[in-house]
């Protein structure tokens, strides 16, 4: 027969219902990612059979995949944004209108470099 509980321990019945309880609910946490998993690859049999279908029609795959990751990097840059305060948006907008989309570019890091004293000889020596 287990130990009656000090006032310090936790009775062995409770232990064993706390470990009972999460140990189920970890086992519906399986269960739902299992039906996720299965769910989500339906989806994604879907996706493959529009790239399928697009293929079909003359349209490259891996060109129409590059497109689709462009479009969804596009909005997550734009999200980027969202979480912003008005004042802080608008000092984000300032930063990037002085910046323009040259910084963007290997060419534009350079001449920002060399504006700022930074700057080293290209291989060239320009």
């Amino acid at each position: 027969m287990a130990n009656p509980a000090t006032a310090n321990e936790p009775a062995a019945e409770d232990v064993q219902a706390a470990v009972d309880g999460i140990e189920k609910l970890h086992g519906d946490l399986l269960s739902e990612k299992m039906a996720y998993m299965s769910r989500c690859k339906i989806i994604r049999k879907m996706v493959a059979d529009k790239y399928d279908h697009a293929s079909d029609q003359g349209i490259s795959k891996k060109l129409l995949k590059m497109k689709i990751k462009e479009r969804d990097l596009e909005r997550k840059i734009d999200g980027i944004t969202e979480d912003l305060e008005d004042d802080e948006r608008s000092e984000y907008q300032m930063l990037s209108e002085k910046l323009g989309e040259f910084a963007d570019t290997e060419l534009g890091r350079a001449a920002l470099a060399k504006a700022d004293g930074k700057g080293t000889q290209t291989r060239m020596g320009v």
